[in-house]
């Protein structure tokens, strides 16, 4: 009876060291990263914006730039538009507003970015995002792999730009 319960607790625990590590959902998202696209232009206001934010957060490290895309974001099996971000700093990220999802080329799988006192903050034109401490993510292990074409993963219905 021992070995029994023991091995039932040996079993459980590999369930919760697992716990956490993959935010797929019931959502199909793609969208496909070597079409041609175009990109919100950011303006000198837009900047200001984003320089008087990081001040009133008193926020010392890095800040990436996300602006607008043209690329469209299949959602089950509809298109959104305007939904998909590019980084002005670091061209290889792409961030998925609907859904919350990042994607970084040549990477193994898209992944929510939620962690680590990441945090972004848009105008209400939410033609571009200001993006704080960028450094991670819980994967979607639903992903194919992030590369220069068409990227699906699974998800959840959450974005985090839209006013509450």
């Amino acid at each position: 009876m021992i070995r029994l319960c023991s091995l039932i607790l040996l079993l459980s625990s590999f369930h919760y060291a697992y716990a956490g590590d993959d935010d797929s959902g019931p959502i199909r998202y793609s969208t496909d990263l070597s079409q041609r696209f175009t990109t919100y232009a950011m303006s000198k206001k837009d900047k200001a914006w984003s320089e008087s934010l990081v001040k009133k957060f008193r926020y010392q490290g890095p800040v990436v730039h996300f602006v607008r895309t043209s690329l469209p974001l299949t959602v089950d099996d509809t298109i959104v538009h305007g939904a998909v971000y590019q980084a002005v700093e670091k061209a290889d990220f792409f961030y998925v507003a609907s859904g919350d999802a990042m994607l970084q080329l040549n990477t193994k799988w898209a992944y929510n970015p939620g962690v680590g006192g990441f945090s972004m903050n848009a105008p209400k034109s939410r033609n571009f995002i200001v993006c704080l401490h960028l450094n991670g993510g819980v994967p979607f292990l639903s992903s194919s792999p992030v590369h220069s074409g068409r990227v699906t993963w699974k998800g959840h219905d959450w974005n985090r730009l839209e006013e509450r």
